[in-house]
């Protein structure tokens, strides 16, 4: 459930934002302002090539925007990009089964996660990637956060996911 006060801030300073950076430092500072995070990144899919790409993050030292990986084949990708569900990672171990910069992250701090999937007619176009101190990400926190994700989606939007509507 949303406070609609929040929301309907949210809404309307998302509307005006300038630009893309502009977007998800709102959407960041909303995330900050829900649950707190050390590391706010944003990943778009794109399943026709395979791979993921950053188009934010807070932490550019640790986690740089522009970068690009496979998409991998696991039971994270399933609940995030098949089935569309958040994924809560609640503690060291839970980033050491997902991540292979599980070190790097840990070095910062980060001990839980929370990815919280964006979709477009149906599939999975992106995530907002949350990651904080152990056990500070609960399904609860992700489903809060849903709704602010999801009116964020023309960001994470590529011309042919327009073209197909």
């Amino acid at each position: 459930m949303t406070d609609d006060t929040a929301f309907d801030g949210f809404a309307a300073a998302l509307a005006r934002a300038p630009d893309a950076d502009a977007a998800f430092a709102l959407l960041e500072q909303r995330s900050a302002a829900m649950a707190g995070h050390i590391l706010f990144t944003c990943l778009r899919f794109d399943r026709k090539d395979g791979v993921m790409s950053r188009l934010y993050s807070n932490r550019e030292d640790v986690s740089p925007t522009g970068g690009s990986k496979p998409i991998p084949h696991s039971a994270w990708a399933d609940r995030l990009l098949r089935d569309g569900n958040a994924y809560i990672g609640y503690d060291k171990a839970d980033l050491k089964d997902v991540f292979f910069d599980h070190e790097q992250l840990w070095a910062i701090g980060c001990e839980s996660v929370m990815n919280v999937p964006v979709l477009w007619q149906g599939v999975v176009v992106g995530s907002y990637n949350i990651l904080g101190g152990p056990g500070q990400y609960s399904e609860e926190t992700a489903r809060a956060f849903a709704p602010y994700a999801q009116l964020a989606v023309p960001l994470l939007l590529q011309p042919k996911d327009l073209e197909a509507a």
